[in-house]
């Protein structure tokens, strides 16, 4: 774990950070091992799929315990955001028993911002008494070095880190990564998070003519030629 993050640990009197994850593309595995020095645990469903379906994740450091989903044929995003709700449910009660101070639940293209800086929307937030933590995003694009500045689409803040409590669920599904429970209140992060699912150009394009056929008039910036500045820190950032 992070030196900023278990000194953050110590400084609030925090036992247990746990960490899950859905995988269904398999494609960031840095974005699993950088997941792990987060946390103390992680919890992981793997989706499987006839296209998608690997062992590595379940090797990964961390990794305390696993669910495998099966299907029969290859779904697209749209059909997998709409059971978001019933696998995150899933995930969740892994947690019963353990009962963590804090949740990070990250999706499996993106990157939680680096220590020094995340730590300080930490402390912003586990001293208020919101109960959610969402972030925006930057997107990577055509490296790790470089990132997409223009906003070529809308992205609401997604929750991607909440405060522990029983009985917390996520049926019925509120979106953007709510705990259902919680309800829509939230504290947005000065950082954002890190998000590499568009950073390939065959992935984009994979992803513009499979994933996103039925919607691509939505995602038609996708395609376009965009203002790539050099990633600095999580702070100044583009962000969508």
């Amino acid at each position: 774990m992070y030196k900023e993050i278990e000194d953050f640990k110590k400084e609030m009197g925090i036992k247990k950070i746990a960490g899950l994850m859905m995988l269904h593309y398999f494609k960031w595995p840095w974005c699993l091992k950088e997941f792990s020095f987060y946390v103390d645990e992680i919890y992981l469903l793997l989706h499987y799929s006839p296209k998608f379906k690997e062992e590595w994740p379940k090797k990964y450091p961390k990794v305390t315990d696993y669910i495998e989903e099966n299907v029969s044929e290859e779904w697209n995003v749209m059909e997998w955001r709409e059971n978001q709700g019933i696998f995150r449910e899933k995930l969740i009660r892994r947690l019963d028993n353990i009962k963590p101070q804090l949740v990070f639940f990250p999706d499996e293209d993106e990157s939680f911002p680096e220590p020094e800086y995340l730590v300080k929307d930490l402390r912003r937030f586990y001293k208020s008494n919101k109960k959610q933590l969402a972030f925006k995003r930057c997107n990577f694009w055509d490296s790790m070095e470089m990132v997409r500045k223009d906003k070529w689409i809308t992205y609401y803040p997604h929750v991607k880190i909440y405060k522990w409590d029983k009985n917390l669920s996520y049926i019925p599904y509120t979106g953007f990564n709510r705990v259902t429970t919680y309800g829509k209140k939230r504290m947005v992060a000065r950082t954002v998070i890190k998000h590499y699912a568009y950073m390939n150009k065959k992935e984009r394009e994979w992803r513009y003519n499979e994933l996103y056929r039925e919607k691509q008039k939505k995602f038609k910036g996708l395609m376009d030629k965009p203002t790539l500045v050099r990633y600095t820190d999580p702070i100044h950032a583009p962000r969508t």
